[in-house]
């Protein structure tokens, strides 16, 4: 009996030991389960619960004329920070208290109030506590000094430095340069996906605009190391922001602001281009704007104040804006006509009228040219020559010869804002007023009237392709490979139009086009009316090229509700012509 209590006894012994060995290994395998094969695992979890990671942005490009002339540059900018870490508090809403009751302080001390709501700030806490909170920013130098004075006395609160943008030279080029906003930087996320980003200076129109991704800096990184609550303690640099590179125009600032001078207290827009190669050497649109007034951010009082001006400030009017050309189209209707075998010496003779049904179109001379051919009739600008001409060759001939010019599409210039115009036919007529095509429509047409819309930058590219004989792409960026089509139309009836261009300004209705200046001009004015009978007024232009026999600049202005293109516009196309080609 006792042996076999023995025996129990022993295998009681045994199974307690197995037992225990078997926990022990069981405990060894979660232990290496948990220190060895999920170490990797816990300590990611630990990185993501105490590390914010922060991309910051990267500092701008700046904007060059063609002679490394700013035109939009960087500068230093002061704020005040806070960090929400000095103003800890057992709950958040003690938290957002104190750090309201503290910026009411500071406020004080700088001598402005901050734009900061208790709502902003409650939102800042809930959603970017690591982040520091903008207080004020872009403090002038009495702001900043008074802080600096008294910043010992504000624990929590700090000067931050980064860069805002500038545009040394005012509003000259504004709609050309554009100007920019704030928004979140973006960039390449790996595996993790960065908790924050810092705002950066982002394009909101003109070349800021189109270029925003070659202006743009390259983002940088931070890690923010933060307690249990998402208070940050400290920080690290991880990588330099790099700033972005510059980009150089092809614009002459000089000759902009001879374009912008000519405009000054008008309505209306300027372009200046190398026909050549389209090289843009100005951009004038007329009145302008500051967009330093934009920096830092832009106030709804100042938008709203450019927005309700009758004048249209923000309108980029060179190559956005649309106008009737007046006859500054003629040289089209003229060539369209000698390539469908109208003869060059052929007259007609100008009564002074031409009427088409109940449509009555009147020359600038009333009681008549008399019999004229087609280089006095540019050289006079005949209404009725050229509402003759359009009829006898057709509807298609003139749309056509619109349309070898690149009217009624877009340049394919380096902007965004690139109007493509209009060039009326049957079917867009239908379309648009439901109404077919008419005799008169084409009359009109013929002259620059009615239906048909150019903007100054496509006649800019029109004029100089008519001393040029190609068609060329303008560009805004140096550098750029030169792109050009020739036109379908012969050199011997494009001499034919060069030459009543040239007696434009040689003594016919541009002649104020070429005075002063120490070459020989070709050009074409332009009147093109609006509005009711009641209300009626008119859009003055003139383009020309020059020199005569090998053009290198080709200019197109436009001045609404003027008197005529003769002695509003003309005189204006010869002071941009004078910068050019006088000596100095």
């Amino acid at each position: 009996m006792k042996h076999d209590e023995s025996i129990v006894s022993d295998l009681s012994c045994w199974a307690t030991m197995a037992v225990f060995v078997l926990g022990l290994i069981v405990l060894a395998v979660h232990l290496k389960a948990v220190q060895v094969d999920d170490a990797a695992d816990y300590n990611y979890e630990k990185n993501r619960q105490s590390v914010r990671r922060v991309q910051t942005a990267g500092p701008r490009g700046r904007i060059l004329d063609r002679r490394g002339r700013v035109l939009a540059d960087n500068r230093r900018s002061f704020s005040i920070v806070c960090n929400a870490s000095a103003f800890r508090k057992r709950s958040w809403e003690a938290t957002e208290a104190a750090i309201s009751g503290a910026i009411s302080n500071v406020a004080v001390v700088v001598g402005r109030a901050s734009p900061l709501t208790d709502r902003a700030i409650r939102r800042h806490v809930r959603q970017s506590l690591a982040m520091p909170i903008v207080a004020w920013r872009d403090l002038n130098e009495v702001e900043l000094a008074r802080f600096s004075e008294h910043e010992r006395l504000y624990p929590g609160f700090s000067i931050l430095e980064t860069e805002e943008r500038s545009y040394p030279n005012g509003s000259l080029a504004c709609h050309l340069v554009g100007y920019v906003g704030r928004d979140r930087a973006r960039g390449e996320e790996g595996d993790e996906r960065f908790n924050f980003r810092e705002f950066e200076l982002c394009g909101r129109s003109g070349l800021e605009l189109y270029y925003n991704g070659f202006l743009r800096g390259v983002p940088g990184e931070k890690k923010l190391l933060v307690d249990a609550r998402g208070f940050t303690e400290r920080e690290r640099l991880v990588s330099e922001a790099r700033r972005g590179p510059d980009l150089m125009l092809t614009i002459d600032a000089d000759i902009q602001r001879v374009a912008e001078a000519q405009l000054a207290g008008l309505r209306g827009a300027c372009v200046a281009m190398d026909p050549r190669d389209g090289s843009v050497l100005a951009f004038a649109s007329a009145p302008g704007y500051d967009p330093n007034e934009f920096v830092p951010v832009l106030s709804q009082e100042v938008y709203t104040r450019y927005l309700n001006d009758a004048s249209k400030p923000l309108l980029n009017r060179a190559s956005g804006g649309t106008y009737a050309p007046g006859s500054t189209f003629k040289p089209i209707t003229a060539l369209a006509g000698l390539q469908m075998g109208y003869p060059s010496e052929s007259k007609y003779d100008c009564s002074g009228l031409y009427a088409l049904g109940g449509l009555k179109l009147h020359c600038a001379r009333h009681w008549g040219h008399g019999p004229i051919a087609i280089r006095e009739a540019l050289k006079v600008s005949c209404n009725t020559f050229f509402c003759n001409l359009g009829m006898d060759i057709g509807t298609n001939a003139v749309i056509n010869a619109a349309h070898a010019f690149g009217l009624g599409a877009k340049t394919g210039i380096d902007f965004a804002d690139d109007r493509s115009g209009i060039v009326p036919d049957d079917a867009w007529k239908r379309k648009t007023y439901n109404e077919k095509w008419y005799p008169g429509d084409l009359a009109q047409m013929s002259i620059g009237q009615g239906m048909l819309l150019v903007s100054p930058l496509q006649m800019a590219v029109v004029v100089g392709a008519i001393g040029t004989g190609y068609l060329v792409t303008p560009h805004l960026k140096a550098g750029e490979p030169a792109q050009q089509r020739p036109l379908p139309f012969s050199k011997r009836h494009l001499d034919v139009v060069r030459e009543g261009m040239r007696m434009v300004v040689a003594g016919g209705s541009g002649k104020r086009g070429g005075e002063g200046v120490e070459t020989e001009v070709c050009g074409k004015t332009g009147t093109a009316e609006y509005g009711t009978a009641a209300n009626r007024r008119k859009n003055t232009w003139f383009v020309a090229y020059a020199p005569a026999n090998a053009p290198r600049i080709a200019v197109s202005l436009i001045v609404e509700d003027g008197e005529s293109g003769g002695g509003t516009a003309a005189p204006k196309v010869a002071e941009v012509l004078k910068r050019i080609f006088n000596a100095r």
